[in-house]
């Protein structure tokens, strides 16, 4: 066997797991998924990957005992882990402990408690490092620990595994600084417990540090580094063109295909600008006057200003919305953060830069590196039955977006899998 392994918790399909086993050549041995369209990602993909199918506060007995039965006294290198973010938030402690106070249970999203499996899995096998990604507002959250007290996530870390040696760092990243063409910002945490490393960097008071711990890797895209950021031009502006009335797939190529908008939305899109969104329309389409005022809808020669609205009773106004929505993306920027709705106008900052529609499957699957020439092999999506599948497709456009939006790039888990690598050869 390798002489070193990889496991990965909250797996997503197995997209993280790529910058693991395909790009660092670590051997993910195990994965642990709740969802069975997911699981079955992970299998088509990583045939040799053992999936727990399931929810963890159930499976995680098996997955620990696995690895044990597998490794005997070997430890893991590196355990992975993306728990939900959806529930992520930025309750108060004091809020909390006075709700538990008056005998009350408070009020909170389930799945934010859903490292705390994470953890005794961290602390059952032990790995050599671990890596925790999660959105940039994990910092803040509280939830309800192992014994019922409010604790914020990355104190909630710290007590449970400093003590066995452990040395834990949080920082922010931004994965456009790191060669991914979209802007993606995450709380990346990560332990060690590799004696020479944990003595060497050991953790503060607190986990979470706004400057770069020695753990993480350097940015190496952006600023007045040597390599600017992958704009969108550059990563997709060789692709075919589509267009969300006439041309919604391309021929030659399945995954280069989107969703159809309706006429309203195609009018009020047609007219906005690159970089812009169709909220800020007030030129009149056909005479070319600019209205005076933001909040008119109509121009004075008559008609309607291509600005996202509702006609009820007779009465027409503006669609409730921010500012971020029905925007198109800039050419000479990184594309927006790849999310679930990455096929939704009205969602954020989703529109192509200059053409009528959002990104392709085949863009989003480009901007977050899944598509990419240095794995040598091609992630499937084929034969994965999930929501509605489209006539002649053999895969769900649904689930590749949801998977991806979701997912940590595979070249930034490449990049931290090599700079740990070069750590231990401190």
């Amino acid at each position: 066997m390798h002489n070193k392994v990889a496991g990965s918790l909250f797996s997503g399909g197995g997209i993280g797991d790529v910058g693991v086993d395909w790009g660092g050549s670590i051997p993910v041995l195990a994965a642990c998924e709740i969802m069975p369209s997911r699981a079955q990602l992970i299998r088509k993909n990583f045939p040799r990957t053992e999936v727990f199918e399931g929810d963890i506060w159930k499976t995680k007995n098996a997955y620990i005992k696995y690895f044990q039965k597998k490794l005997g006294p070997q430890r893991p290198w590196l355990l992975t882990l993306s728990p939900p973010c959806q529930g992520m938030s930025s309750n108060g402690a004091g809020r909390i402990s006075s709700q538990i106070r008056a005998g009350n249970r408070p009020k909170e999203d389930e799945r934010n408690r859903l490292i705390l499996p994470g953890i005794e899995i961290l602390e059952n096998l032990q790995p050599d490092w671990f890596i925790l990604e999660n959105v940039r507002r994990m910092e803040n959250t509280v939830i309800r620990n192992e014994k019922d007290i409010p604790e914020n996530i990355l104190d909630c870390l710290k007590r449970r595994l400093c003590p066995s040696g452990y040395s834990i760092f949080a920082n922010i990243l931004d994965f456009r600084d790191y060669g991914v063409p979209h802007h993606r910002e995450r709380l990346i945490t990560i332990g060690c417990r590799i004696p020479k490393i944990a003595l060497c960097f050991t953790t503060e008071k607190n986990v979470f540090s706004k400057e770069l711990s020695p753990l993480h890797p350097p940015p190496t895209h952006g600023g007045n580094r040597d390599m600017p950021w992958v704009n969108l031009r550059s990563a997709i502006g060789h692709l075919p063109e589509l267009d969300a009335k006439t041309k919604t797939n391309d021929e030659k190529d399945a995954l280069h295909c989107i969703p159809k908008w309706n006429d309203e939305q195609y009018f009020w899109m047609k007219y906005t600008p690159e970089g812009q969104t169709a909220f800020d329309n007030i030129v009149c389409f056909k005479c070319k006057k600019k209205v005076g005022d933001k909040l008119d809808l109509f121009c004075d020669c008559g008609e309607v200003l291509p600005r996202p609205q509702i006609k009820k009773e007779a009465k027409h106004r503006l669609i409730k919305g921010f500012k971020s929505s029905y925007r198109r993306m800039r050419w000479d920027m990184p594309g927006s953060t790849l999310t679930m709705n990455s096929g939704v106008i009205s969602s954020d900052v989703k529109g192509h830069p200059e053409q009528n529609r959002v990104l392709s499957l085949r863009e989003i699957l480009i901007l977050s590196t899944l598509d990419d020439p240095c794995w040598n092999q091609t992630y499937s999506f084929d034969g994965i039955n999930y929501g509605r599948m489209v006539k002649d497709q053999s895969f769900s456009s649904k689930l590749v977006r949801e998977v991806i939006g979701e997912s940590i790039p595979p070249l930034v888990m490449k990049k931290m899998v090599e700079h740990l690598l070069l750590v231990e050869k401190i």
